[in-house]
């Protein structure tokens, strides 16, 4: 079952991950739970703090639509400057030009915890970088201006309050519907 993607600001999404230890089940667990959020999201990558996990891992989607996990992943170079239009399921709706980088070169270690070295440009090098930032506590608006990081944030919290009353009416409602007695 898909986890819920946690919105911005919340806690998890603003502090470094713990790096994994056990490539066990437990994270092949997480890893199709992510990857179910991700799909149902629409969305071209997902990183283990967003749907709750305080864990140094993501799912990045490549251009063919195909994905792939990255375990402790770091970047070891960067090269070359760009901006790019950049989006976040943690921040739904907003889209915002961000500096990045052109090129990255990756380590990391698959869900089986072996090591792999990537080079990459273009969009897989921007979700990797985007999804790296993720695990390192930090969200693609804060690349942005203090305005706009400001306006955004007002937005979110909006929409934390609105999830929050939405969840807190669904077991009324639900108990409603099986014609329990409301006091």
């Amino acid at each position: 079952m898909a986890r819920d993607i946690v919105i911005w600001p919340h806690k998890v999404l603003t502090t470094s991950t713990q790096p994994v230890t056990d490539f066990g089940p437990a994270l092949e667990k997480l890893l199709e739970e992510m990857a179910e959020a991700m799909a149902e999201a629409k969305g071209i990558g997902i990183a283990a703090n967003q749907v709750g996990e305080p864990l140094r891992v993501a799912i990045v989607g490549r251009e063919d639509g195909t994905s792939f996990e990255i375990v402790n992943p770091r970047i070891l170079s960067k090269q070359g400057d760009t901006t790019l239009e950049e989006g976040c399921l943690s921040v739904p709706d907003v889209w915002e030009k961000c500096p990045r980088v052109e090129r990255v070169k990756v380590r990391f270690q698959d869900k089986k915890g072996e090591w792999h070295e990537l080079e990459a440009e273009g969009r897989l090098a921007h979700v990797l970088q985007h999804e790296i930032d993720h695990l390192d506590g930090h969200v693609f608006v804060d690349h942005l201006s203090s305005l706009k990081r400001g306006l955004i944030l007002e937005r979110m919290r909006k929409l934390q309050k609105s999830m929050a009353r939405r969840k807190e009416e669904a077991p009324a409602s639900s108990r409603d519907a099986k014609g329990s007695k409301r006091s």
